[in-house]
């Protein structure tokens, strides 16, 4: 895409994009059932939701295991995750319609996401929303993800915007986090992130979801 612009949006995708948070807690309760492992919803707020794969698997398979384990947990966790999700999977209300104004208006946009690259090219693929994005950034492309800055100051740099010119579209704390750290405006999005944007004491805005966002309510909030 071609752009003119001297900022850009920075979309964060599960809770963001699409109201899945649902779909990972059951899938990650069916893995655990299928390998003898009792958790409760209650068990995977606290210690699984919004954490990475490497870190769930330790948590629920020990410290020791190895590499391999953790890859085939990981693919079997994300596969329940996506078989089920993909008959039901909708976009959260007015994003396609605020990423075509966004296009209209010849704002860069990217996608930051702590998913890995299948189950982020799942949604967007689902969506039918790829071709939106001039960069697509997914965990296994960052040596850390959020709250870690560096997916989203790498995003930044490829658009080859400054952070202090890019907004960030969140729902999750450690994407706010994430976005503090990088020292980037963010918008915190309600309708999937349960009770967590209650935690975005530090927002340039809060909306229930995409359908009253324009592309001069975001780049207001950068100046």
């Amino acid at each position: 895409m071609k752009h003119q612009k001297n900022w850009a949006v920075i979309f964060d995708l599960d809770g963001t994009m699409v109201d899945n948070a649902l779909f990972h807690q059951n899938a990650w309760i069916e893995l655990c059932k299928r390998h003898d492992i009792d958790i409760t919803p209650e068990y995977y707020r606290t210690y699984i939701h919004a954490k990475c794969n490497e870190r769930n698997v330790k948590t629920l398979f020990g410290d020791n295991v190895s590499d391999d384990l953790i890859g085939q947990i990981s693919f079997e966790k994300e596969t329940i995750y996506r078989d089920t999700y993909r008959p039901v999977i909708k976009e959260i209300f007015g994003l396609t319609a605020l990423l075509e104004k966004l296009n209209a208006a010849r704002v860069p946009m990217a996608v930051a996401s702590n998913s890995p690259k299948a189950n982020v090219d799942f949604v967007l693929d689902e969506l039918d929303i790829r071709i939106f994005f001039d960069v697509i950034l997914d965990r296994d492309q960052v040596t850390t993800g959020k709250p870690n800055p560096e997916g989203l100051l790498t995003v930044a740099s490829q658009l080859n915007i400054p952070p202090s010119a890019c907004i960030v579209i969140e729902d999750s704390p450690s994407g706010f986090k994430a976005a503090q750290n990088a020292n980037m405006p963010y918008v915190a999005i309600k309708a999937g992130s349960a009770q967590d944007w209650q935690q975005a004491q530090n927002a340039a805005a809060i909306y229930e979801d995409f359908t009253t966002i324009e592309p001069q309510t975001l780049h207001k909030l950068l100046m």
